[in-house]
Order: structure tokens, then C-alpha cells, then sequence
């Protein structure tokens, strides 16, 4: 086991980039004996006429599941792999992304000019004709394809998306450089016609990289010249970043705009929800999700969750029973919530909208949960109080005090003056 430990003049930043790269190394190693993060396979390439050594990694799940996945190709993979691995380990968890499949292209960096500057159409015909076939052969891939490259590897990234448009529908471009008079004038002339394909580019440069920065200035230029609707372009001209570390930046920025659409939508106001378009844009949206990413089409709980909880925050009780209609709210409280608070708010929310039988029905499924729980038993005190059965109202207080007094809870005091009332 390896341990790192920086000295004291070491800046964090200088340790991570180090750790970063040390594992990098690592992986490197145990991919190449078949362990680790993933194996790597050896794909002999007639076009290019060697044998390439080419880094595979499969989420954990892969071998348990038959579902499709897409597929993050990293040039330069011995310095870059780790860094898409990272990010869906970080991150897939709490569904910024889904899981997805890393396929790492290392380089000489001998030959690296040719295959990327001077020989680029080889090399796009080897992405093409060889690499790209035999991953979707092997491997069980959506048409979901992303492109990272740095450097010179960036700079023909810029010209795969204006020849081959067809090929990745992510670019995520480190710090491009080479980009030449012909590659502006075939971004140009492919963004005049208007291409169809749904695209989303992502690319970072810091300021002192001033060998980039006016050819990247024209880039830029064009891009903003010649908008297109299904075309995203997102320029981060840093003044933070350097030529090493753009892309630590571009990887995770550039995958979380490639995947915006991925995790569950959260309003901030009713108003936004009705400009969005409202439930059925809400409904349209999510079902576009599913079918490009292969999972679930029905709203996402989470989503479900804020907009009740957004209409209940702006007592907005038309909108609350539209929403309870539509997504089944009444087995969604009951399969979703963890605590018993959700299910005394929202039934208080209904009794003071009169709405009598619907709250006593979620105090029920509540304590059907939660039968502990002696904020459902002070609720259903209250919802007896307000049908005028005071009798019965006395019964759920005090079983609500006993179990507050047995817990030592806080709210025991609100319950006994609610009682002595």
C-alpha cells in the first residue's frame, strides 16, 4: 500500500494533483494485469497498422444487470483515465449522472502529434471503423457517446464534431490547441447548415495559455455567430486554470453539462413549475429521460417530493390537488416519506383547506408507518377537534403525551396545553 505524505510547504493543490497522478499510475498497472478498476484489451488496428492497448472500465453493477450504458472515450488515457471514473463514483450516487462505461485510448507520445494534428483523418477512421464497433460489440453501449481530449487531443476533438457530427454527442475539450484555419472554416460551414444532431460541448482554457487563446477567441467567435437550437456551447476562459490542470475542470464540468438533463428536476417556486410548461411538460420531460438513458420514465420521486412540498410552502392548495391527482400523491406519501412529520403536515394542509376525509386518510397511513409516532396521534387530536368530537379528541392528546413523556420529546408541552384547552 501506498502511502503519499506532503511536506509542509506542500499546498493542498499540489497534493491532490500528486495523489491524483500517483493512482492514475496505479490503475494504470492494475488495469494492464487485469485487476483493479477494469482490464484492458488489445485491439490490433489495420487502419493505423499497430496494436493498441486500450483501458476498460464497467460500472460495478455491469455484470448484475442487461442494461446499456453510455460510453466516456478518454484520450490520453494514461494520464486522464482515473478522472471519468471519479466523477460517476463521486457523483452517480445522488444522481447528478447515471453510470456509464470508460474507455481509456493511451498515446505515444512520440506519435502523438501525427494521429492528432497531421494524420487526424486516420486516426478519426480508426475511432470510427475500429474502436468504436468493437466496444458496441463487446459491450452492451447506448448511442450515448462522449469525447474527452486535451491539448492537441482537444484539437481534434474540434474536428470530429465538425466532420463527424454522428460519432460522440459530447465533446469535452482541454485546453485545445492546433486549431487551424481549416478546422474554424469546416466548424463554420457545418454549423451554417444546421446540423440535426442533438451536441453538447464543453471547453476550458486558462488565460495564460496564450498560445491558445486567439485561436480559441475564433473559435468562439463562430460559435456565437452561428447559434443552433439543438447545439450547446459552453467557453470557460479561466483566469484560475493552467494548461495542466483544465482538465480536472473540463471532465467534471463538461460531464455534468452532458448530463443535465439526467438527475430529478427541483422547482424553487410554482411559478417556475408553471413556465416550465407545467405536469404534462413535467411528464414529456422525464419521459425523454427514460428512453435516452434506458431507465424509468414516471416522474422522479425527489421531483414529486419538492413540487408538494413548493405548494404546500405557498399554500397554493389548487396546485397541491392537481399534483396529488396526477402522480398518485396519496401512495406516493405513503412510499416515500421516512418520518412521520410529512404526513401530519400534509394532512393539516388538508384539514385546513376542509378537506376532512383526505386528512383523516393520511393520518391513517401515517400511523399505519409510524404507529409511535406521537405527532400522527396529536394530528389525528386535532383533526377530531375540528369535527367538533372533543371526546375523541382527549384520547389521541393524551396517547400523544404519553409517548412524547416516554420519548422526553419537545413537543410534549404543546400537547398538554392543547389538552388543558
Amino acid at each position: 500500500m501506498l502511502t503519499l505524505i506532503p511536506k509542509n510547504n506542500m499546498t493542498k493543490v499540489h497534493f491532490i494533483i500528486i495523489f491524483l497522478f500517483t493512482i492514475n499510475q496505479i490503475i494504470s498497472q492494475n488495469l494492464n494485469d487485469g485487476k483493479g478498476f477494469g482490464n484492458s484489451i488489445i485491439l490490433k488496428s489495420d487502419i493505423l497498422q499497430e496494436e493498441r492497448d486500450i483501458q476498460i472500465f464497467l460500472p460495478a453493477n455491469y455484470e448484475q444487470n442487461s442494461k446499456k450504458y453510455p460510453v466516456l472515450y478518454v484520450l490520453d488515457a494514461q494520464r486522464y483515465f482515473l478522472n471519468g471514473i471519479a466523477f460517476q463514483q463521486n457523483l452517480t450516487w445522488q444522481e447528478v449522472a447515471p453510470e456509464f462505461i470508460v474507455i481509456g485510448i493511451n498515446t505515444n507520445p512520440i506519435k502523438r502529434r501525427n494521429l492528432f494534428y497531421e494524420e487526424s483523418s486516420k486516426f478519426i477512421q480508426f475511432l470510427e471503423d475500429e474502436l468504436i464497433p468493437e466496444i458496441n460489440k463487446r459491450y452492451r453501449t447506448l448511442n450515448q457517446r462522449i469525447y474527452f481530449g486535451w491539448e492537441m487531443a482537444a484539437g481534434l476533438g474540434v474536428e470530429i464534431f465538425a466532420r463527424k457530427p454522428y460519432l460522440f454527442k459530447g465533446f469535452l475539450l482541454s485546453s485545445p490547441t492546433h486549431i487551424s484555419g481549416e478546422r474554424l472554416e469546416i466548424v463554420s460551414k457545418m454549423l451554417k447548415n444546421s446540423t440535426q444532431h442533438d451536441l453538447k460541448l464543453y471547453t476550458a482554457l486558462g488565460t495564460v495559455e496564450n498560445w491558445a487563446t486567439e485561436s480559441m477567441f475564433s473559435l468562439d467567435s463562430i460559435f456565437q455567430m452561428h447559434p443552433v437550437k439543438n447545439i450547446q456551447w459552453e467557453y470557460n476562459l479561466s483566469d484560475k486554470e493552467n494548461h495542466y490542470t483544465t482538465p480536472l475542470t473540463t471532465i467534471n464540468e463538461g460531464l455534468k453539462l452532458f448530463f443535465s438533463d439526467y438527475g430529478p428536476i427541483r422547482f424553487y417556486s410554482i411559478n417556475e413549475f408553471l413556465d416550465f410548461g407545467g405536469i404534462e411538460k413535467l411528464k414529456e420531460h422525464y419521459q425523454d429521460r427514460g428512453e435516452k438513458y434506458q431507465i424509468s420514465e414516471e416522474i422522479h420521486s425527489d421531483t414529486k417530493h419538492y413540487l408538494l412540498l413548493q405548494a404546500h410552502k405557498e399554500n397554493n392548495f389548487k396546485i397541491f390537488e392537481e399534483l396529488v391527482r396526477e402522480i398518485e400523491g396519496e401512495n406516493f406519501i405513503k412510499n416515500y416519506y421516512r418520518q412521520a412529520r410529512w404526513f401530519d403536515r400534509y394532512s393539516q394542509f388538508y384539514l385546513e383547506n376542509n378537506r376532512l376525509e383526505d386528512a383523516l386518510e393520511i393520518l391513517d397511513l401515517g400511523l399505519d408507518k409510524f404507529p409511535n409516532a406521537s405527532v400522527l396521534h396529536f394530528g389525528k387530536g386535532n383533526y377530531y377537534k375540528t369535527i367538533g368530537k372533543i371526546k375523541d379528541a382527549k384520547k389521541w392528546y393524551k396517547i400523544a403525551i404519553q409517548i412524547a413523556r416516554k420519548n422526553n420529546e419537545p413537543e410534549l408541552e404543546e400537547y398538554i396545553t392543547e389538552l388543558q384547552k
